[in-house]
Parts: structure tokens; sequence; C-alpha cells
């Protein structure tokens, strides 16, 4: 991303963050010799560091991108440089900015990411792209057995979605609750609502009711999954290109009781 389309793109975007909203950025990460990415002028030093270390070209720009982006919409929403931006991290490494009153959480996969934002949080996304690998093992390995079971009969009929579901739904509860591999993913279960893409968390055979959790309606070849702690009163969702002004205006607008 050039300096000039990153200082054309400080207009403030006057989203409001009032309790019971979550926005959820869709972030379009270019290929390898797109071109759309240049000097990464938003990063600091050790981000800059961090991408060089990375093996390969499309981790390096999938990282110098998503990374641009999370600095440039949390500017927006904190009225703050996305230059000067400084991150903590919590005891399982989540990342914070102190003293914001936003919770947010970054997940990417090949050609995209997601940035998830709540006021005041705690809020974890994940994005994951489809492949048409049967991952039955996986989930007999890491889901609860009623989970297992639905993904299994899901496959025989050809169906893979169901797994991807589970999936999103879980990493986004784990890095929601601050915890990632901490907290196994068999340890809970995840019940979706009939008829809305609404989900519902249970540990221990309690209903864990103090969170929401939604599953994400993506372009195709990818599933993703936000979870927020308390309301969700209304989901929003906007789009984020490099090497060009942020959209100021939502991509879609849903409204979830």
């Amino acid at each position: 991303m050039s300096g000039a389309a990153a200082t054309a793109a400080r207009a403030p975007y006057r989203t409001g963050m009032a309790a019971g909203t979550v926005d959820v950025w869709h972030i379009r990460l270019p290929e390898p010799g797109a071109g759309a990415a240049g000097p990464a002028p938003l990063l600091d030093a050790g981000e800059r560091a961090r991408a060089a270390r990375m093996a390969t070209e499309r981790d390096r720009l999938a990282f110098t991108v998503a990374r641009t982006a999370l600095r440039d919409i949390l500017g927006r929403y904190l009225d703050r440089d996305p230059a000067a931006l400084r991150f903590s991290a919590g005891r399982y490494g989540k990342p914070y900015v102190e003293n914001a009153g936003l919770a947010f959480n970054l997940s990417h996969t090949r050609g995209a990411a997601l940035l998830a934002l709540a006021a005041p949080g705690p809020v974890g996304v994940d994005i994951e792209r489809i492949t048409g690998q049967d991952r039955t093992a996986l989930a007999e390995r890491w889901f609860r057995p009623a989970e297992a079971a639905a993904v299994r009969a899901a496959a025989r009929a050809g169906d893979r979605a169901p797994f991807w579901a589970y999936w999103t739904c879980k990493e986004s509860y784990v890095k929601a609750l601050g915890l990632g591999l901490a907290h196994p993913l068999d340890r809970f279960e995840v019940r979706f609502a009939e008829a809305t893409a609404d989900a519902a968390v249970f540990e221990g055979g309690r209903h864990r009711a103090a969170w929401r959790m939604r599953r994400l309606d993506l372009p195709a070849g990818y599933a993703g999954a936000v979870t927020v702690r308390g309301p969700l009163t209304l989901l929003r969702t906007w789009s984020w290109t490099p090497g060009a002004a942020p959209a100021t205006r939502p991509e879609g607008l849903s409204h979830h009781g």
C-alpha cells in the first residue's frame, strides 16, 4: 500500500460502537505478484521485522496487509494516529490496545482476513478457506461426539460445510476467551439454531448464555464466525481493500436480536 493511499484514507468512518454492536471487516488479501502492496508506512519496526522473518512471500504479504488494515481501521475508530498505536498482548498472546474501550480480533486465511470489533467485548472471529478434503478424522479427534457425528453424517452425503461451520465457531469462541489452544475444542459443544445463523455454546452440559455466536455470510469458498460476550443486537459487515481508500459505509447491515 502506498503512503499516499494510507494518507488519503484517514477520513473518519463515524461508525459508532454502541453496546450490542459488532462490526466485522472483510479484508481482501492480494496474491503474491499482484502488485497491490508496497511499503507499509503504518507498521512499526517490530511488525516489519516479523514480516521479514516469514518464510514465503504469501505469508509476508498477508501479514503486512492484514496489520495495515488493523491499524488503519482501529485508528479511525479510536481517532488516533494508526502508526502510533501500541499493542499489548494477553497471557496467551491475544493483542489489545490499552485504555481503548474497544475489543478487537483479527483472523486471516489465504486470500482474506476478518477483523471484528466490539465495545466493550471481548470478541473473537475466525475465517477459513474451505477445501474439499474430508475432515471427519479431524472432527473425531477435536470435536465433541455430537459435533463429530454431524460432520461424519454430512461427509457421507458429500457435504463438507458442517465441519467448517463447527470449526470457525469453535475457533471464534476460544479466541474471544483469549485462551487459544489452552482451551481445547472438545471441552465445549456448539449447537446451531434452526433457520438462523445463530449458534449456542454449551460447556459442562450448561448453556454459556453470556456468549453470542453467529456464523457469517462470506464470499463463496470461505467460512467464518464471530463470538462476543454480551448482547448482539446489531451485526454490521464492512469491506477494506488494500491500495484504495477503505469503504466509508457498510457493505451490508444485519439486525439480530
